[in-house]
């Protein structure tokens, strides 16, 4: 993956925090996924943004395998999301944590109805307007902390929202993020929150990570029962929970990691290893 003589002159290099710089192992498993005769997602766009970067890709030790695990991870969250604006034509899409995600040219929404915002930190949003054109519409940046609580007042809560969240709830403390959750309730009154998850076993094994030794990032929240996120608030009702090996697409993983991550998925401790949820609130 790596760019052409000819695309080289414009390449931004990056500097980021660890927990910040963790944005480029999703990209660069997207891009491969893109490179991939018979790919998951088809993210050509992230093969652009990949292309106008200059950073150490190999360090992050994204192979094929692990470039389809997470696109089917992308992938899920894409459907609900679709399925979000399909019955939600006049909405609000916050994406927090959006990192260099293409989500909004992947789903294609119209802009004149549906109002789309990218929410991240500071140095990311101003990577991101390097990288990534802004489309016509309603579509904005927002820089700012998720932790915090004045960036959300800045969102208008007068359409159904739809709050993504992949990537983000893990690297935060679980007292900030479960205070996060009932913000976002309690804000926007109606809508869907998608989001995935570690389970607290995975907080022991992330050395194992590649993105964590690539970073040294930290993941901090694990969340064995991802249903108990409900007693957050009371409007806060679980539609669905997938572990990996309940993904569609799944079937393409080499037959040694479905064997085990089927195995697993019987075991209590390893049920939700990683998860995938959407809540209706």
């Amino acid at each position: 993956m790596a760019p052409q003589a000819n695309q080289v002159e414009d390449r931004v290099k990056i500097t980021l925090t660890p927990t910040e710089e963790t944005l480029m192992a999703p990209l660069i498993a997207r891009a491969r996924d893109a490179e991939s005769p018979q790919p998951v997602l088809n993210d050509v766009y992230s093969l652009q943004i990949l292309s106008r970067i200059d950073h150490d890709v190999e360090k992050f030790q994204i192979d094929d395998n692990k470039a389809t695990m997470h696109t089917l991870r992308a992938l899920c969250l894409d459907k609900w999301t679709a399925e979000f604006l399909a019955t939600n034509p006049h909405s609000t899409v916050v994406h927090l944590g959006c990192g260099l995600d293409s989500r909004w040219q992947r789903l294609q929404p119209d802009l004149c109805t549906v109002r789309w915002i990218d929410v991240d930190l500071p140095d990311v949003i101003e990577l991101r307007r390097k990288l990534i054109p802004n489309p016509e519409g309603e579509y904005s940046l927002l820089a700012a902390d998720a932790a915090e609580e004045a960036w959300l007042k800045q969102i208008p809560a007068d359409r159904p929202t739809v709050v993504i969240c992949q990537g983000l709830l893990m690297y935060l403390e679980e007292e900030v993020g479960k205070d996060l959750i009932q913000r976002l309730v309690e804000h926007f009154k109606s809508g869907q929150l998608i989001i995935d998850c570690i389970g607290t076993i995975a907080l022991s094994l992330q050395d194992r990570i590649e993105v964590i030794r690539a970073t040294g990032s930290s993941f901090k929240w694990g969340i064995d029962e991802p249903k108990t996120l409900e007693s957050l608030h009371p409007q806060l009702k679980m539609l669905e929970c997938l572990g990996p090996a309940d993904l569609t697409g799944f079937s393409r993983m080499p037959l040694g990691t479905r064997l085990m991550l089927s195995t697993y998925s019987y075991l209590p401790w390893f049920r939700y290893l990683s998860s995938y949820v959407r809540f209706i609130f």
